[in-house]
């Protein structure tokens, strides 16, 4: 299933909003290039994550209840002044993915509209809130979703604070704490929760199915960039694996943490597509939604310049809704792929989308945009210092316009002026 539309009432930042995103196989006029990507700004604490909780949560309710989830403080809450808000809802508009197979493999027709509703109640001075079904149809989805190996509502979720192990990692223990539908988007509610490292799932794969292990190398290098390959090598001392970076032979643990966050999620995301996707067809047939907070986290620039072309091409038929600070990653994509959080009148935040242009943009350009909605992007220091020359310069002292003007077209020693 993808997520076509996602209306939200009362729920953490939020008072009244709703989105209609893009996803795989949506048809219509002005139509985005990426048709899987939607991209998410907006300030800290304006909500961006809140929207990633909410898709999981409104898809995933039913699963969620018995899984070890906790709604922790979910219920917006307001200021005295504002209005209170008791309950919250979370409303889906679903469209079923391009995937036959799925509905072949499990024998069940399902419509191509589908409507999810999960209601949140607030208890009164206390910070654990209920979660209640309001509208999930028992049959079929309800079933698929306890099913934790079906290819039907594949949803996973990647918080800003994910963290790479590379020491010993117990798959049964994880699912004993958490069912495995939770497993998936926890990261979205915990903090530092651990993704699944290459080494608990990979070697299995090479032995048991070398045609999907040569797949999965695939995947991983076509997002990569281009200085840094993965040929599957393990390091014969720890069982590391071995990535090939500038041409030498690195060990995971000793790249950058860049690198292994990007690989880290991306690696956790074919180990969960392996566990779904029946044997002969291809990982990246598979359909579903991929939820990542911050997808620049710890990249370069140059990085995060081709981060999301590379995703949304390697993953056709997955739809990613991922946030994001970086002008660099806001001007791949276009103006119908991003949602702004801002502040509605009654102080809730709310959902937006600019008519003004994107793709293509520099970085300055942006962040002096209604996206980024900046003044100036030089230091603060440095417009105070600025402002005070300019104002002593208007009221005649001309040693202090030529500081002024020479602040403004300083160059680097040696470059020409």
């Amino acid at each position: 299933m993808y997520a076509k539309r996602l209306d939200i009432y009362g729920f953490k930042a939020f008072g009244k909003t709703k989105l209609s995103l893009q996803f795989p196989g949506r048809t219509g006029p002005d139509l985005p290039r990426l048709r899987n990507v939607n991209l998410i700004l907006g300030d800290n604490g304006g909500g961006k994550s809140s929207v990633l909780r909410a898709l999981a949560i409104a898809i995933l309710a039913p699963a969620l209840m018995e899984s070890g989830f906790v709604a922790y403080r979910l219920v917006r809450r307001g200021r005295a002044e504002e209005q209170e808000y008791k309950t919250a809802f979370l409303k889906i508009f679903g469209k079923a993915g391009p995937n036959e197979y799925q509905l072949r493999q499990e024998g069940t027709r399902v419509s191509t509209a589908i409507e999810l509703i999960a209601r949140i109640e607030r208890r009164d001075g206390r910070s654990l809130d209920r979660i209640h079904l309001e509208d999930t149809p028992a049959s079929p989805i309800a079933d698929r979703l306890f099913d934790d190996s079906s290819p039907a509502f594949f949803v996973v979720g990647y918080g800003a604070t994910r963290r790479v192990e590379t020491g010993d990692f117990s798959p049964s223990s994880a699912r004993r704490s958490r069912g495995l539908r939770y497993q998936r988007v926890a990261g979205l509610f915990e903090d530092h929760l651990a993704l699944i490292p290459l080494q608990s799932w990979m070697p299995e794969m090479q032995r048991a199915t070398p045609h999907r292990f040569d797949e999965a190398l695939d995947l991983l290098n076509s997002v990569l960039p281009e200085n840094i390959v993965f040929r599957g090598d393990q390091d014969p001392e720890d069982g590391q694996y071995v990535f090939l970076f500038d041409g030498i032979k690195t060990p995971f643990s000793a790249l950058s943490d860049g690198y292994r966050a990007f690989i880290g999620w991306v690696g956790d995301l074919i180990s969960h597509l392996n566990q779904v996707v029946p044997q002969g067809e291809p990982l990246a047939r598979q359909g579903g939604l991929v939820l990542v907070d911050e997808i620049d986290l710890h990249l370069h620039p140059s990085w995060q310049r081709e981060v999301v072309p590379k995703l949304a091409t390697a993953f056709p038929r997955l739809q990613f809704v991922f946030t994001t600070h970086s002008p660099l990653v806001a001007s791949t994509v276009e103006r119908r792929n991003i949602f702004i959080t801002d502040t509605a009148a009654d102080g809730s935040a709310e959902i937006r989308q600019l008519d003004e242009t994107v793709f293509g943009r520099s970085a300055e350009q942006l962040l002096l945009s209604s996206y980024f909605g900046l003044e100036s992007t030089r230091a603060e220091a440095f417009q105070d210092e600025a402002r005070t020359l300019f104002r002593k310069a208007a009221d005649g002292d001309a040693e202090a316009a030529l500081s002024y003007l020479d602040s403004l077209t300083e160059t680097a020693e040696g470059a020409e002026p």
